[in-house]
């Protein structure tokens, strides 16, 4: 029967009348662990005091970046860069500088966390108490950086701070100071001081140096009477150019007229200086018509001829000869005629010659022109030379000055951007604000004496079916018929109520038999069994 186990599955199968009996026989032990858990855990709970939270976010943004000090001009936003996310080291570096050790020393000092505390390991022993007052900060400190509770907002840029103080004004003011201390600590990194006074003082050397500068090079000009190099050596050479051009079209002109009097003078020597202004022809009218009659009356005698002779006839042969003869003679009379001419000057000649004295005058202006603009090339040439000469100088005395002005106008730009800053700084006008101020909490976050009673009821409850179980488990008696014949296999006739079973024990006790029938075997006495109420 010791061997016995009741809560394996294999041996015991309960149900709801066995697991009602079972918290019936356990009732005792129910009612205490339940009352003794919820009381206790009411009277903790009414112990506890009141913790208070006080709560501040601040805010992140790329709003306002601090203009970088480099040599480089800045104009409008070139140099400042802004983003419209905020990286995570961003938010890292603010977190970092909320929980820096110098700032929560300073906030214990300031806010009186310092003050000495009986802590648990102190009272036991394990421990000695901070002695000296540094001591006591730096305690105070860890303690303070331990209960402040910064997290950073996800997918937002802000960055939550919780504190929990007992007290509620507390609470607030050692929030109010972390922040004012975190403000300053931030525009303190990120704003070295004395800026506005370093560019200030560098734009006045600057300026004295621009100052300089422009006076060398104004005494440069009026001694090299040169007022824009730039500006007179293009003109200059425009007006090289524009004398070299006409210098080439005067040597044109001038070769093109040499050519022209060359031909006029060839042309003047075929010309005569008269010609024939009338030319009258006179022929020979006489001969032509006596002729011309003799023709006739050969002709006239020829056809006579004919009439009485052939053609191949002496006669007509002689007449045929006769005619040639007289219309050779007729054609050499009509060639001769007497000629009858007038002269007058050659006016072609006169043109020519008018052309020719036109042509050595404009030779004469051409060489004149010539020789006045060789010397203008020429004059042009030395001028340019010049200036190509003091080109080195002048541009260096003109970089120096040009330079002068840049640095000049940069320092002065950064002057003004340094004193903005400054104006920013004083206002606390950051690249991170406070989003959510700290304010002093009215209802206590912890404890929550609601929830905790709700939780003391529950535990009770489950540690009371625990006790139960573990009671069950730890008994080693059979209490139930279902549970005896479990263990024997064998079924249960009857059974008795625990009363009816003491009085049949008290019975066989009386009726045992006499000394003499010891030696009789003996019915074995286990299991011990006990019958319940």
């Amino acid at each position: 029967m010791n061997n016995f186990n009741p809560s394996k599955p294999e041996h015991v199968q309960l149900s709801v009348r066995d697991i009602v009996g079972v918290l019936f026989r356990h009732k005792a032990l129910i009612c205490t662990t339940f009352l003794t858990v919820a009381i206790g855990t009411a009277v903790l709970t009414f112990l506890m005091p009141n913790e208070y939270e006080s709560r501040m976010k601040i805010l992140v943004k790329n709003t306002r970046s601090d203009v970088p000090i480099t040599p480089e001009r800045t104009t409008g936003t070139a140099g400042i860069y802004f983003e419209n996310e905020v990286s995570e080291n961003q938010i890292n570096s603010e977190i970092e500088l909320l929980t820096s050790d110098d700032l929560l020393k300073q906030v214990v000092t300031e806010c009186g966390l310092y003050q000495p505390r009986a802590s648990l390991s102190v009272m036991l022993g394990l421990r000695a108490a901070p002695a000296t007052k540094a001591a006591q900060v730096e305690e105070a400190s860890q303690r303070l950086a331990k209960d402040l509770v910064i997290t950073p907002v996800k997918k937002a840029n802000i960055i939550e701070v919780k504190y929990t103080s007992g007290s509620p004004e507390m609470a607030a003011a050692v929030l109010r100071k972390v922040q004012d201390l975190y403000l300053e600590k931030h525009l303190k990194l990120h704003r070295p001081p004395g800026t506005h006074d370093f560019f200030k003082n560098q734009a006045a050397q600057s300026e004295e140096q621009l100052r300089d500068s422009q006076k060398q090079l104004s005494s440069f000009q009026q001694s090299m009477n040169v007022v824009s190099l730039t500006q007179q050596k293009e003109q200059t050479v425009q007006k090289l150019t524009d004398a070299k051009s006409r210098l080439l079209e005067t040597q044109a002109t001038l070769r093109e007229l040499n050519e022209r009097i060359a031909k006029l003078d060839q042309q003047l020597l075929k010309v005569h200086p008269r010609i024939v202004t009338q030319s009258r022809a006179l022929p020979n009218q006489y001969s032509a018509e006596h002729l011309n009659t003799m023709i006739v009356e050969l002709q006239n005698k020829r056809t006579q001829l004919l009439t009485k002779f052939r053609a191949d006839d002496r006669l007509v042969r002689e007449v045929d000869q006769q005619i040639r003869t007289t219309r050779a003679a007729l054609v050499k009379a009509t060639g001769e005629t007497a000629t009858e001419q007038s002269t007058d000057l050659n006016p072609l000649r006169q043109t020519l010659e008018t052309e020719q004295a036109r042509a050595r005058v404009d030779q004469a202006g051409a060489e004149g022109r010539r020789e006045m603009l060789a010397a203008q090339v020429a004059q042009y040439e030395n001028q340019l030379s010049r200036l190509e000469g003091i080109t080195g100088e002048y541009e260096d005395l003109n970089r120096k000055v040009k330079q002068a002005d840049d640095n000049y106008q940069l320092y002065q730009k950064k002057e003004e951007e340094a004193r903005i800053t400054d104006e920013l700084d004083e206002n606390k006008i950051t690249n991170v604000s406070v989003a959510e101020a700290p304010i002093q909490p009215s209802i206590p976050v912890r404890p929550n004496r609601p929830m905790n009673l709700l939780l003391g009821l529950f535990l009770g409850a489950l540690l009371s079916l625990g006790s139960v179980v573990v009671a069950e488990f730890m008994r080693d008696t059979v209490l139930t018929p279902h549970e005896l014949e479990v263990l024997t296999g064998r079924p249960v006739l009857a059974s008795l109520p625990k009363n009816a079973g003491r009085l049949v024990m008290e019975t066989v006790r009386r009726d045992e038999p006499s000394p003499s029938r010891l030696a009789q075997p003996k019915i074995a006495r286990e299991p011990r069994l006990e019958w319940a109420d």
